[in-house]
């Protein structure tokens, strides 16, 4: 057995053929479903190919299936040794559990094995005698760390979980070697993410920007159902069916019918909202407390106070939850709408309007948008003013306003709905219409959100300055970070057991461990 030559018929739909060791690429190794099999095809006809839709289609088998034919198929073809296909999922934690695991499993220890070299990274390494190609096994948390790469193909998993522009830099711009005169990608996903908008109009619907005119002919949609999958049984539907709607119609029937224009497609009211007397229940007094401001003179001025600290698996289940162990969550408890102008009143009632709402609450910052800080009509900017209604609390502190910091910020609100770490109270209606309501402005390429005069435009910017710029930027201190793990396990004020004790002392070592282990690791906010 010196080579491995697979063969290719005048009919595309024929099998592939690995003639010297009598094994049919198809039957013998990658086992397709039609639909996979219709999928594989497809890209020999089409340089964008998606495969997306409903759960459980084998989405991640074809992936890595795909990669390892192209390779073959490519050195049939050319003679080149040594080509590089880009397999390529949204994190490390994802690629190690949806591939890399499975190629350990799945690929034939003589076509070649999974290593890591300083040069190359981790890869599958396909044996010399087989054109000594090499599936890159690679993640997408740092997208320009690619910007000096090349392959052949790529193949990206859970493609709606990125923006625009990492397609655009990745596979637009890295996809092309020497020799390869049809360097080709396939997408895999589910009709949920972040990027569901650009991904749905390119592939579904067809709808191509200005600057794809040009190759819209070599893009191709294959839609996939979990009827197209014999392999799973009744229980896996079954999952599927309890899903809110929203998810239930994404995940199961593969429905990519989105609310027109809705940013926060992943949010749900009855997954958000949480009754304000269980948030009370839950918000513990030594938890950092804080508010956001939008100050607005003419539009609304909307207020909203927020909490974050460990929620343990016992609270969790208040929530409808079942942790395993304390998840870092926020909670936004309380809001307050005013508009200045419609009301009658100055900043300096606002202040002290904010503060008796606000009650004998400590807070950790007042994050205020930062057109309160230039100077108006008077002697003093609304800052001041505010400040000196509100005199017991902070210093107000200027909100990140700068224009690159908007997507960034809905990004991050994206990402605590997605990660299921942030709820917020029925005392704060408002927040509660504006989430669902906030539009993409598609002249922006659907990342940023659309300006508008309405309420929802005060409430939604008010509460992307409260997260992003208190949880998103700052740094916290080691001992900040260390008490706030022993009061998930002995309460301020609680008298320690033995038993509390040891377990503490467990955890201070465990913490110290990983303090070692991770030394630049310094991040106030952990989404998990």
């Amino acid at each position: 057995m010196d080579a491995i030559c697979v063969l290719y018929c005048t009919d595309v739909w024929q099998f592939d053929r690995i003639e010297m060791i009598d094994i049919d690429l198809w039957d013998d190794l990658i086992h397709p479903t039609p639909k996979q099999q219709e999928c594989i095809v497809a890209t020999d006809r089409y340089r964008f190919v998606l495969y997306g839709g409903a759960a459980g289609g084998g989405k991640s088998y074809l992936l890595r299936w795909w990669c390892l034919r192209q390779l073959l198929k490519r050195y049939q073809e050319t003679e080149i040794k040594g080509l590089t296909v880009g397999l390529f999922s949204v994190d490390y934690p994802t690629l190690q559990d949806r591939q890399i695991s499975k190629i350990e499993r799945e690929f034939p220890s003589w076509l070649g094995k999974t290593q890591r070299t300083e040069k190359e990274g981790l890869c599958f390494f396909v044996k010399e005698d087989y054109g000594g190609g090499r599936i890159a096994l690679r993640n997408l948390q740092d997208p320009n760390s690619y910007k000096s790469s090349e392959f052949c193909d790529i193949a990206v998993e859970e493609l709606t979980e990125n923006r625009r522009d990492v397609f655009e830099d990745l596979v637009l711009f890295r996809l092309r070697t020497p020799g390869i005169s049809r360097p080709c990608f396939l997408g895999a996903t589910n009709p949920t993410g972040i990027g569901l908008q650009w991904v749905k109009a390119m592939w579904p619907d067809r709808k191509f920007p200005k600057e794809l005119q040009h190759i819209k002919h070599e893009f191709k949609f294959i839609p996939a159902l979990l009827s197209d999958n014999p392999y799973l049984d009744a229980t896996y539907r079954q999952g599927l069916e309890g899903l809110p709607e929203k998810k239930r119609k994404a995940l199961l029937d593969g429905d990519w019918t989105i609310p027109e224009g809705q940013y926060f497609i992943n949010f749900e009211e009855s997954e958000r909202k949480v009754k304000h007397a269980i948030v009370m229940q839950i918000v513990q007094p030594w938890w950092s407390t804080w508010i956001g401001q939008d100050w607005g003179y003419k539009h609304a001025s909307p207020v909203y106070w927020h909490a974050h600290g460990f929620v343990s698996p016992a609270q969790a289940k208040l929530l409808g939850r079942d942790w395993d162990e304390p998840r870092k969550c926020v909670f936004t408890f309380r809001e307050h709408i005013a508009n200045l102008s419609d009301n009658g009143i100055s900043e300096t009632e606002l202040g002290q309007q904010i503060q008796s709402l606000n009650g004998s609450q400590k807070l950790k910052a007042w994050i205020l948008s930062s057109d309160a800080f230039g100077k108006k009509s008077s002697q003093h900017t609304p800052a001041e003013l505010l400040k000196k209604g509100a005199s017991t609390f902070p210093e107000p502190v200027e909100a990140n306003m700068d224009p690159g910091s908007r997507v960034p910020g809905w990004r991050f609100m994206y990402s605590l709905i997605h990660s299921d770490t942030w709820f917020i109270s029925d005392m704060c209606p408002e927040a509660i219409s504006a989430i669902p309501a906030l539009e993409y402005d598609s002249d922006k390429g659907g990342e940023d959100i659309l300006k508008t005069d309405h309420l929802y435009d005060d409430v939604g910017d008010c509460l992307r300055y409260g997260l992003q710029d208190m949880l998103g930027t700052v740094k916290v201190p080691k001992e900040v970070r260390r008490a706030e793990l022993a009061s998930t396990i002995i309460s301020p004020g609680e008298t320690p057991t033995a038993e509390s004790m040891a377990e503490l002392a467990m955890a201070m070592r465990r913490f110290e461990a990983k303090e070692r282990k991770n030394p630049k690791r310094r991040a106030r906010w952990s989404v998990r």
